[in-house]
């Protein structure tokens, strides 16, 4: 899976990968992106009725280390 987009706001970044998240992810999981761990501190839900989750698009706690292009790899923490 591969950062396709990359947004940060001060001490956030919300990425977007090519494929779907695995369904398993949830916050609190780690991201291994370029050999380093992150902490997936949040998952975007999409306001639709229903209310569903942002299938392709997550949250970390840091911002200047994750650059588009990069591999994504999810783990339980």
């Amino acid at each position: 899976m591969k950062i396709i987009d990359k947004f940060s706001i001060k001490i956030i970044t919300l990425l977007t990968v090519d494929e779907d998240l695995p369904k398993n992810v949830r916050v609190g999981y780690k991201a291994e992106i370029d050999g380093e761990a992150f902490t997936i501190t949040g998952i975007p839900i999409i306001e639709t009725k229903p209310l569903s989750i942002n299938k392709r698009t997550f949250m970390i706690d840091r911002t200047d280390e994750v650059d588009v292009n990069q591999i994504v790899k999810f783990y339980k923490a």
